[in-house]
């Protein structure tokens, strides 16, 4: 498979994401900004409810903007399931969407972020194909696509990513929360820049998650200085990428600048992954600028000794901190370390990314 045929399909499943991300992430942000950075723990009473929505009262401000918490929270949750749904579907046509999606968002769930999602639907599609390829009676044809490609390529894929992929990842993760956890000991530079650059190595993705499992960890020790790298740094890959778009529109496509907006308030709310569809189409140079400014702006306000006692929030806990100047002034160097980076080392728009591309009709007459 060439560069270039790889590039289509993930430029098709990141059409199909983007939409999802923004959605989700605007609407994290006016929760948070409207209903305060504690509004995921406004949840109305569920004791001896069927459901956490039955005792919701809508009148209620706090749980009216708790309400719409959640619909970010899901809509954000299904971005990996969207993007392998897409990847697959352009690899394998519609049989590959559900399969896609099912593992995709496995993927999410399973801490593997969209690196994970993205391997799994190249095999996923290249799976359905080999299954298209299978001679059956001719009146067992018409189960092919309904029933037999969905059922046996997700059962596959499901035991190939929890047999093989979780391991690994597993250790991994384990490895490197105690490594974070020891280097306390040490520079608090190093400390808030390693914990920093994990936070925007893979948006919400394995080595994300770690770096922030380790910094609540020393929170639950009374040491919040940790915390303000985690959050500072999860901040600046979205302000940061909103930042290469201003300096270089014409390497943005019109999509990406318009998503690069809405990475500013996704960004001040510690929605890092608001940069998804630039970290898929371009990994090679966005994660490595990602992960330096969040790197510098995690190292400095570890080194400045900023405590933040709160474990989410974005801007809105600024004024929690005791340095809240500071805490700014860390969070604008990274992030335009990370823009400028970018905005350098962005390749210019290739000829046929210039012409907008056109959505496929995805309904299925049954």
């Amino acid at each position: 498979m060439s560069i270039s045929t790889v590039k289509k399909h993930v430029m098709t499943g990141i059409s199909y994401m983007i939409p999802m991300v923004v959605a989700g992430g605007i609407l994290g942000a006016l929760a948070k900004g409207l209903g305060g950075w504690e509004v995921g723990n406004l949840a109305p009473d569920a004791t001896d409810a069927a459901t956490i929505f039955s005792n919701l009262n809508m009148l209620n401000w706090g749980q009216f903007w708790w309400s719409i918490s959640k619909l970010s929270d899901y809509a954000m949750s299904f971005a990996c399931g969207v993007l392998a749904a897409g990847i697959a579907y352009s690899m394998s046509e519609r049989p590959g969407i559900v399969p896609g999606f099912i593992i995709g968002y496995t993927a999410n769930q399973a801490k593997a972020g969209f690196l994970g999602a993205m391997v799994m639907a190249f095999f996923i599609g290249w799976l359905v194909n080999v299954f298209k390829k299978i001679k059956l009676p001719k009146a067992m044809m018409g189960l092919m696509p309904v029933l037999i490609i969905p059922v046996c390529v997700t059962f596959i894929s499901g035991v190939v990513f929890f047999g093989v992929a979780m391991a690994p990842m597993t250790w991994i993760m384990n490895l490197l929360l105690d490594w974070i956890t020891s280097l306390n000991s040490g520079s608090q530079f190093i400390v808030g820049a390693v914990i920093g650059a994990c936070m925007g190595f893979d948006m919400g993705g394995p080595i994300n998650k770690t770096a922030s499992m380790a910094a609540n960890a020393l929170m639950t020790d009374g040491i919040y200085a940790p915390e303000t790298a985690k959050i500072i740094g999860g901040m600046t890959p979205p302000l940061g990428v909103a930042i290469s778009t201003f300096l270089q529109p014409k390497k943005f496509t019109q999509a990406e600048r318009d998503t690069g907006i809405s990475c500013i308030f996704m960004g001040l709310c510690f929605i890092t992954e608001g940069v998804l569809p630039f970290a898929a189409n371009d990994p090679v140079r966005f994660i490595p600028c990602s992960m330096i400014g969040s790197g510098i702006a995690g190292g400095l306000a570890m080194m400045l000794a900023i405590e933040t006692p709160a474990a989410h929030g974005g801007i809105f806990v600024m004024p929690l901190s005791s340095n809240p100047l500071m805490w700014v002034v860390c969070l604008l160097v990274g992030s335009v370390v990370t823009g400028v980076l970018y905005a350098i080392v962005k390749k210019p728009l290739a000829e046929e990314d210039v012409v907008e591309e056109e959505i496929v009709d995805l309904d299925i007459n049954l």
